[in-house]
């Protein structure tokens, strides 16, 4: 199991939290955005198609971290776009 992303990202003055962790028992990436500890943003990403047919742990924890980085990447996005906030 993956431990996930904590970390803030900062867009017009306001500082965003973002968590992302491992559901590893069901395949799926969950993030959440808070601010000012308040849930603004809830969503699940499924990495099962990438880790299918994977044997190796390693090859597995890898195919793992990179669908963690682009689901990052595009929470990331969408807060630096305003299309989370308030």
């Amino acid at each position: 199991m993956i431990v996930g992303i904590n970390t803030h990202v900062a867009f017009e003055g306001r500082e965003y939290h973002v968590q992302i962790e491992d559901l590893d028992a069901t395949r799926e990436l969950e993030a959440r955005v808070y601010l000012e500890g308040r849930v603004l943003f809830q969503k699940r990403h499924s990495y099962a198609a990438a880790v299918e047919g994977l044997g190796n742990p390693k090859h597995i924890e890898a195919a793992v971290l990179e669908e963690l980085q682009k689901f990052f990447g595009l929470i990331r996005a969408a807060i630096l776009k305003g299309r989370i906030g308030v």
